[in-house]
């Protein structure tokens, strides 16, 4: 009988262990993934930011700052150029990288592109500001 017993107490025991493991198990999963959520999040909106000493940069005579300039790229791109970065850097006659790199606000924009935007604008009758 005591033989019995101990083996119930054993498989008890046993039983538990293995619930407690596979609950650490998904409390660690758990964490894991909000951890790399978190991590994911934080790199997608620094991509999405303009750096700051971007972001000062006045580019014309107008005073037209890197966020306008961007602003009017961007406007430029989704109205006139069916959302295309492609489209706009044949437009403006640039190459596409360096397109791109305007509109994720990791380049500086030069007042010609700046003013070519706004030629191209003017004559397809888009309002970019």
């Amino acid at each position: 009988m005591d033989n019995n017993l101990d083996l119930q107490n054993q498989q008890a025991l046993n039983n538990g262990n293995a619930r407690l493991r596979r609950l650490g198990i998904v409390a660690a999963g758990i964490g894991l993934g909000s951890v790399l959520a978190y991590l994911l999040s934080k790199m997608l909106r620094s991509a999405e930011r303009p750096p700051d000493f971007l972001a000062e940069h006045i580019v014309d005579d107008r005073g037209t700052d890197q966020r306008k300039a961007a602003k009017i790229l961007l406007n430029l791109r989704n109205r006139g150029f069916e959302a295309s970065d492609e489209k706009l850097s044949l437009a403006l006659g640039r190459p596409l990288e360096e397109v791109t790199g305007w509109t994720t606000g990791h380049e500086l924009i030069d007042d010609d592109v700046v003013m070519k935007a706004r030629g191209i604008a003017m004559h397809r009758g888009i309002h970019v500001e």
